[in-house]
C-alpha cells in the first residue's frame, strides 16, 4: 500500500511511489546497514533532526541530534563507523500511515509513524524507538529528496545507545 493523501489534495499514482520508494530506500539503507547510502537520500542543505514531541509541540528548537547538511550527516556516518563502540545489533525501521499532507513551493510536506526495533545478539527483539515523521521532500537533480526531516519520538526518555539513525 502506497502513501495515502490528506482529504481534498489530489496526488498522481506516479507520486505517490516516487514518495514510497523514498521511504523505503530510507529504511532499507539503514536497516540493511548501508549507512553511506543515507545522507544521499536528502538535499543538500538539509535539516534532518531527532527531537522529543514535547519540542516539537511548542515549537522548540532543541534536539537529541541536529544535522544541516549532507556533509554533517556524512559526519555521523563516519563516526558511527569509525569512533563509536556499542554492541552490535540490527535496527528495524517500520514505517506506517504514511501521508502527503501538503503540495507546497518548497516541496512536499509528509508524515508518517515509525517504530524502531532493536535486536541484540543475545537478547529477543525489543522497541527500541516510536514517534512520528515530519517530512519537507524536494524535486533533487530529478530525485526525491528529504530537504527537511524531523524524527519525533514520543518517549521523554530516550536509550542511551542512540547512535544510528532514526
Amino acid at each position: 500500500m502506497g502513501p495515502a493523501a490528506a482529504p481534498g489534495l489530489e496526488i498522481s499514482a506516479e507520486l505517490r511511489q516516487r514518495v514510497g520508494d523514498l521511504y523505503c530506500d530510507y529504511c532499507c539503507a539503514l536497516d540493511d546497514g548501508e549507512y553511506e547510502r543515507w545522507p544521499a537520500l536528502f538535499a543538500d542543505p538539509c535539516l534532518y533532526k531527532v527531537l522529543p514531541r514535547e519540542n516539537f509541540v511548542r515549537n522548540l528548537p532543541i534536539a537529541l541530534i541536529a544535522c544541516e547538511s549532507r556533509a554533517m550527516l556524512r559526519d555521523r556516518v563516519t563516526a558511527l563507523r569509525e569512533t563509536a563502540l556499542y554492541a552490535p545489533r540490527i535496527m528495524r525501521h517500520l514505517v506506517s500511515s504514511l501521508r502527503i499532507r501538503a503540495v507546497e513551493p518548497d516541496g512536499l510536506r509528509a508524515t508518517a509513524n515509525f517504530l524502531l526495533i532493536q535486536s541484540l545478539v543475545d537478547q529477543p527483539s525489543e522497541v527500541f524507538l516510536a514517534g512520528s515523521y515530519h517530512d519537507r521532500i524536494v524535486e533533487d537533480e530529478g530525485t526525491l529528496r528529504f530537504a527537511e526531516k524531523l524524527c519525533v519520538y514520543d518517549s521523554t526518555i530516550v536509550p542511551t545507545s542512540l547512535v544510528f539513525p532514526v
